[in-house]
């Protein structure tokens, strides 16, 4: 009998990889072109090419478009990468930064800097969303901890939402009662609105950092994800790296809230869109989702440029349209309710 081939044969990986790079660039290209205003090709280029050249365009595209671009694509990988990372150390196919609470933990921790400490050096950003971003993550995973099980599943969900709603709100009220919302709207609404070249320069290398790091414990994030037992027979010290790479989701987390603010959502649709092309390998994972989450974040931003210029609409808006659909359709997927 003449065997059928299946159609659903993976793809290979460069096709892959290759169709994210074209859509990268395209997304970086017309970045530079639209927003509040539209310039022409020549306009673009004539920039690039003689980028000291003082001048109106050269300020928009050199001073707030590039470094926004530049963010984008930082916050997006570090973003998605920390999502997978989540996904696989839980082993939950819905954990996200966001949904665990992690994000929230940060922007709360940020609110209390303001609203004892005023103005804050961005270094400074960076340390306390790190702070509130361990604090977040040590109570979900202690409420969500089984003695002699490990961490369930929906205690783990449930914990990251109770979590994640209290420090919210509690970050609400304290800007509220501190009359911080001009100097804190920014990072609740989340977004690319007011980024510039010295917050990349300051928080950008912590991001690379946690990328280089997170690609090489690859593998050893490849044995944990499969299952407990199985990572111990092939020597791994499971609570050792599940602290370790905790420790690199927490930074990346961090790190982007302090750019950006908190942005849901993107942690949790990138790393499964990736995973039905690649297979569980987190060698080639974590770069996939690297790029197609810098991809994703360069195109989000530029909707909402474009969409009602000149004014901005919230990231978190846009993904949220994306968002909650993809989540319920994950949940009923995944099963794990």
């Amino acid at each position: 009998m003449k065997k059928t081939v299946s159609s659903d044969k993976p793809k290979p990986i460069w096709l892959i990889f290759l169709t994210i790079f074209a859509l990268f660039l395209v997304g970086i290209y017309l970045s530079l072109r639209f927003g509040a205003r539209v310039y022409s090709h020549s306009d673009i280029w004539g920039v690039l090419a003689a980028p000291d050249v003082e001048s109106e365009l050269q300020d928009v595209i050199m001073d707030l478009r590039l470094p926004r671009i530049v963010a984008a694509m930082l916050v997006g990988a570090a973003m998605s990468v920390a999502g997978l990372m989540m996904q696989g150390i839980t082993r939950n196919p819905i954990a996200d930064p966001g949904l665990l609470g992690v994000n929230a933990g940060a922007g709360l921790a940020l609110v209390l800097a303001y609203a004892f400490f005023g103005s804050l050096h961005y270094s400074w950003i960076l340390a306390f969303c790190l702070l509130g971003s361990v604090v977040a993550c040590a109570l979900v995973f202690g409420l969500s901890y089984v003695p002699r099980r490990g961490y369930n599943q929906l205690r783990l969900i449930l914990a990251g939402a109770m979590v994640a709603t209290l420090f919210s709100a509690l970050g609400q009220g304290i800007t509220i009662y501190f009359g911080l919302s001009s100097a804190v709207v920014g990072w609740q609404a989340g977004g690319l609105i007011g980024v510039n070249w010295k917050m990349v320069q300051i928080i950008g290398p912590i991001i690379l950092i946690g990328l280089i790091l997170a690609q090489l414990l690859a593998h050893q994030l490849t044995v944990l994800s499969f299952n407990e037992t199985v990572a111990k027979s092939l020597g791994q010290r499971t609570g050792e790296m599940t602290v370790a790479l905790l420790g690199i989701v927490l930074l990346l987390s961090a790190a982007s809230v302090a750019l950006i603010g908190a942005v849901s959502f993107v942690g949790l649709i990138i790393p499964h869109l990736v995973k039905r092309f690649c297979p569980q390998n987190y060698r080639v994972l974590l770069p996939v989702t690297m790029l197609a989450g810098a991809t994703f974040m360069i195109w989000g931003d530029l909707v909402c440029r474009i969409y009602n210029p000149p004014y901005e609409t919230p990231f978190n808006a846009i993904i949220s349209l994306l968002g909650l659909p993809f989540f319920f359709w994950l949940i009923r997927k995944s099963n794990v309710l």
